[in-house]
């Protein structure tokens, strides 16, 4: 009795863990299949199948909302600083005063073609002239010097815009538009249909779009953090061309300040005209008025006198 009875218990114990082992392998199995169904939603093509563009349709829609929708993430001024190279814009602006205008001229060629710069700009007249270059920012502070050990300096500004932040926002939006325009390609390639097709082929137009705008804004943006610009303006001496020095002209002075009393006193007549003409008028229609209500004839006086005796007449 004993021994069928541990036979039977052995029995069950044996029945209960073959059970569960089934289970077990039938759940690895399952978790398994949605695995391998999950890793073919998400867009990868499987060695045995390939997939359609309308397995794919719903990650380009995903792709578009988080790539297009989303904000760019801001770099935090601290990681800037310490992951990021710094982007600087310089500008520089100085006055000088010199002898010789030949001189400013010569000085900026060589300092042009000593940095690797250019001039970009450049205007004269008979006592100055305003050069503008362009020089790598790594020479910038060398240049300015330079610059100043031309003349006598009469102004000197620095100008520092700090870009960092602008230009890695650009970068990185760039970087994922061109992540978005690889993927839509590769749907394109796989699209079936003819209006899936049309479909991409409007939105790889789009992102094309807007990667090349992208990119001339950061290229736009590079061009002035690798070169800076110094406006150089110098000026000669006051009473000094380029031909000498040049005495004040008296004559043409004083007949500058003849001129200057001479219109003072037409505009002057001009004055007591307009009120002789405007004033005289007026003066006389507001005389008119007073007499005729106020005055001698007295017709608003009389109104007056008039209302003030039937009041009286009538208190009687």
């Amino acid at each position: 009795m004993k021994k069928l009875t541990f036979s039977i218990f052995i029995t069950v114990i044996s029945l209960l863990f073959i059970s569960s082992c089934g289970k077990k392998s039938g759940g690895m199995a399952f978790a398994t299949a949605e695995a391998s169904d999950s890793w073919n939603e998400s867009g990868f093509i499987n060695s045995s199948k390939s997939v359609s563009f309308d397995q794919a349709s719903p990650e380009i829609e995903e792709a578009e909302a988080v790539m297009m929708d989303s904000p760019s993430p801001e770099v935090p001024k601290e990681q800037v600083s310490s992951s990021y190279e710094r982007k600087l814009i310089l500008n520089g602006d100085i006055s000088i005063e010199v002898e010789k205008l030949e001189d400013v001229r010569s000085a900026t060629d060589n300092l042009v073609k000593k940095l690797g710069g250019y001039i970009s700009d450049s205007s004269e007249w008979s006592n100055g002239l305003s050069i503008t270059i362009r020089i790598p920012s790594s020479s910038f502070y060398d240049a300015m010097n330079s610059v100043s050990g031309i003349g006598k300096i009469r102004s000197k500004n620095i100008n520092t815009s700090d870009v960092t932040d602008q230009y890695y926002d650009i970068d990185t939006r760039l970087t994922t538009k061109k992540v978005m325009l690889e993927r839509l390609e590769t749907y394109l390639k796989q699209a079936k249909d003819v209006k899936d097709m049309i479909e991409i082929e409007t939105k790889i137009n789009e992102v094309t779009s807007d990667i090349e705008v992208m990119q001339g804004q950061l290229n736009r943006l590079s061009s002035l953090i690798s070169y800076s610009t110094i406006t150089i303006s110098a000026r000669l001496p006051v009473n000094q061309t380029q031909q000498g020095f040049v005495m004040p002209d008296a004559k043409s002075k004083f007949r500058e300040f003849a001129r200057d009393v001479l219109n003072f006193f037409v505009q002057f007549f001009f004055v007591i005209l307009y009120i002789i003409i405007y004033g005289i008028p007026i003066l006389a229609a507001v005389l008119l008025l007073y007499w005729l209500l106020i005055g001698k004839v007295g017709i608003l006086r009389k109104i007056f006198c008039k209302i003030k005796a039937n009041k009286n007449s009538q208190d009687q």
